[in-house]
């Protein structure tokens, strides 16, 4: 059995009765202890696996089967609109051979049992599309184990071996016996039996559910409007607090005058925290109210001063200096004395918003002994740890309750917990129920942002046409190389140690066959400018000008850009399996009449996609986005349907910032507050959108940001065709383009 297979110390399980019968089924990555414990840890061997299974957690259970055969599935992934509440289940529900109509799904208790294996099994986090991927195999093995018990449960009640069993839609079945059992029935039996260790997976062959797109579990509640995010959380004697913060990054409040604010009606108190001065009030527009009558000097002495102009002026004269190597392949220097010659382009890229359609939000029941905390977060460990840190309590002394977010795209997966951390210290000071609002212009206003970055991109080419060598510097925030080495991470879990190019996720994953190759980086650090991943972190902008400069160099050698691509990627089958299908899916080489054609491709998040962008551009510049056809190989398609959707929602949020998305700062003061103008695609301008999975069979892959980098040169290089003109910054408004 292979090593994701068997149920090592890190993924144990645990089992024992329900209140009321049942099966209560607890498993994790992380320790076993919990002070909810009803009974004493059973003797072990086996190698420290349980031989008598009996503890029964009362909080930090991951499945529960009730006597009526319902089933339900408690989720350690964040539910942040990607329909984890729905993919992590039926991965369960596959090995269990469950009745996939009685399956129901909970977000997990803030526990180490829930951590996500991608990560170590030390954090319960949700970024760098690990969600699915991070817990597929040790939920198949969870599901797999608990139906074997099932079925030596069913053996011992009718004295039969249990390889002559069989399961099927939640039924263990003897058909020589001709008899069945459901699984409540068997369940407080199966409690009584050892948890298998090495579990038999099936088949994939064999699959019924996975692979299949049943309707979302959460589907009905959120049509019905009964879906419950955190925002609409509300609890008795919950008071709502907004926070004044401070017009530049790291100012303190200074004097405050607050009596206009205590004067409006509802307005229960105003408090200076470290964030900024919080006004506490009975209901939310009580607060803003106060907020808006509210008197704040602010001391900036250490308060930030980032300008976008100055900064892009920065990043462009540090194109001219060698950075950090990343990547080194071969011998460019010499390939670049010997070419015909090199070409070069540089790019630029603003801050840009996450502005996700939820605000952020959390509600903390704080009593100076025990709190209780409700909030969507990406990063339930972190916000957990920061949580007690604030308010002075140990991890067992906090609830914390995960709920479904209005999407993240990062920004709900802060390490430093900042939200959370505001709300905690408002918590503290007035010691009853709050929920602290941010309302648009705050979360747009106030920070993190994706960073900024420069690229520039060279090639050389021989006498024969030939690319003989390829380099790509960046220039950004040093956000992502620290805190965000994926590839590092991929590495691990393969037991591997992992070569210098994937150290960071700086490598952008340039997958063309060229001998020589050089990448490197400037790692800017600026504690004064928050900034943070965003949905496809740094593979937005080094894509794009990667994707864009290959289709100049096709140009540049005479050739189609497909079949440039295609002839450069002969070592890269899953590249050029997906470059195949979105081809022929849109038709490549022959657009409909007045309209241009853009293709990328990428490979990242052991994923791999490309696509098709299909554009109009009238004489006075307007632009008009026809269609986007994308083709996705994530190895295995939990549920069709959810990566579809996931696509096409990156395909909506790629056009918004490649069309309009852009912060700027001027001496530290962020000028954009909400859609008005920091805009988003609105539906009449969405184009045709088509998606192809790519079956191949691989390990699963990451869908969640894989939709997003390939957009904006694909569009690029439809425009191009248009009318002749490349792209070279972000957004397309920075260039007078008009969206129809």
């Amino acid at each position: 059995m292979s090593k994701l297979t068997k149920l090592s110390r890190r993924h144990f399980i645990r089992v024992s009765v329900m209140a009321g019968g049942g099966l209560l089924v607890a498993c994790g990555g992380g320790s076993s202890s919990s002070k909810n414990n009803n009974t004493s840890t059973p003797p072990t061997d086996n190698g420290g696996e349980p031989t008598n299974p009996a503890e029964a957690f009362q909080v930090g259970e991951f499945m529960r089967i009730s006597t009526d055969n319902k089933i339900t599935i408690l989720v350690g992934a964040a539910e942040i609109g990607q329909g984890a509440l729905t993919a992590i289940p039926m991965i369960v529900a596959e090995e269990l051979d469950a009745d996939w109509s009685q399956v129901s799904s909970e977000s997990s208790p803030v526990a180490a049992r829930f951590n996500n294996p991608y990560f170590a099994n030390l954090l319960q986090f949700t970024v760098a599309s690990s969600a699915t991927r991070g817990y597929f195999e040790g939920q198949r093995s969870v599901g797999a184990a608990v139906r074997q018990m099932l079925v030596n449960a069913a053996a011992k009640r009718w004295e039969v071996p249990a390889s002559s069993l069989r399961t099927e839609s939640s039924y263990v079945i003897d058909d020589i016996g001709g008899r069945r059992a459901s699984y409540g029935e068997l369940s407080s039996e199966a409690a009584q039996e050892r948890v298998p260790t090495n579990p038999s997976l099936k088949n994939p062959a064999n699959y019924r559910i996975i692979g299949s797109s049943p309707q979302r579990l959460d589907a009905a509640d959120k049509t019905d409007g009964s879906f419950q995010y955190g925002i609409d959380v509300d609890i008795p004697n919950m008071l709502t607090a907004v926070i004044a913060r401070p017009p530049r990054f790291n100012g303190q409040a200074l004097n405050v005058d607050d009596n206009a604010a205590l004067a409006v009606p509802g307005v229960r108190g105003v408090y200076t925290i470290l964030g900024g001065v919080a006004v506490v009030a009975d209901d939310f527009w009580a607060a803003e109210k106060g907020r808006k009558a509210l008197q704040v000097q602010w001391n900036e002495l250490l308060a930030g001063r980032t300008d976008s102009d100055t900064q892009r002026n920065a990043y462009n004269l540090r194109l001219n200096l060698p950075g950090l190597p990343i990547r080194i392949d071969g011998l460019v220097l010499t390939a670049q004395l010997f070419a015909s010659e090199t070409v070069s382009a540089d790019y630029y890229f603003p801050f840009m918003a996450h502005a996700a359609m939820e605000p952020l939000n959390v509600v903390v029941d704080y009593d100076g002994s025990s709190a209780e905390i409700w909030t969507g977060t990406q990063s339930a460990t972190l916000d957990k740890v920061f949580a007690g840190l604030v308010l002075g309590l140990l991890p067992d002394q906090i609830n914390f309750h995960v709920m479904p977010s209005g999407g993240g795209f990062g920004r709900r997966g802060n390490p430093l917990a900042d939200y959370v951390r505001d709300a905690c210290a408002v918590a503290k000071q007035i010691r009853q129920p709050v929920k602290v609002i941010w309302t648009r212009e705050d979360d747009m206003k106030g920070g993190y942002y994706r960073p900024a970055a420069a690229v520039r991109v060279s090639a050389s080419i021989d006498s024969a046409n030939n690319i003989t060598a390829w380099t790509h510097r960046s220039v950004t925030q040093d956000v992502t190389a620290l805190l965000y080495a994926e590839n590092l991470l991929d590495s691990l879990a393969d037991f591997t140690l992992p070569p210098l190019k994937e150290l960071t996720d700086f490598e952008t994953g340039m997958p063309y066959k060229i001998d020589n190759v050089l990448m490197d980086a400037h790692l800017t650090v600026n504690l004064n400018m928050p900034a943070l991943w965003m949905r496809s972190v740094n593979k937005f902008s080094d894509v794009f000008a990667q994707e864009t400069f290959i289709d100049e160099l096709a140009l540049k050698v005479n050739k189609n850009p497909y079949n440039f691509r295609r002839d450069l990627l002969s070592e890269k089958p899953r590249h050029r399996a997906v470059l195949d299908a979105v081809a022929d899916a849109a038709n490549w080489g022959f657009p409909a009449s007045g309209r241009s054609q853009g293709i990328a491709v990428m490979g990242h998040w052991n994923s791999f996609v490309a696509q098709v962008v299909e554009v109009s551009v009238s004489a006075n510049r307007e632009l008009t986005v026809h269609r986007v056809v994308s083709a996705v190989d994530c190895g295995t398609a939990v549920n069709p349907d959810l990566v579809i959707a996931q696509v096409e929602s990156a395909v909506i949020f790629a056009l918004s910032s490649i069309l309009f998305g852009e912060i700027l700062l001027e001496d530290g003061v962020v000028q954009q507050s909400n859609f008005d103008d920091y805009p988003v695609l609105r539906m009449y301008q969405t184009p045709a959108i088509e998606t192809i999975i790519v079956n191949s069979g691989n390990p699963v892959g990451g869908v969640g940001e894989l939709g997003v980098p390939c957009v904006g040169p694909a569009l690029a290089n439809a425009i191009f065709g248009a009318i002749g003109e490349r792209i070279r910054e972000l957004p397309l408004t920075r260039s007078n383009f008009k969206i129809a």
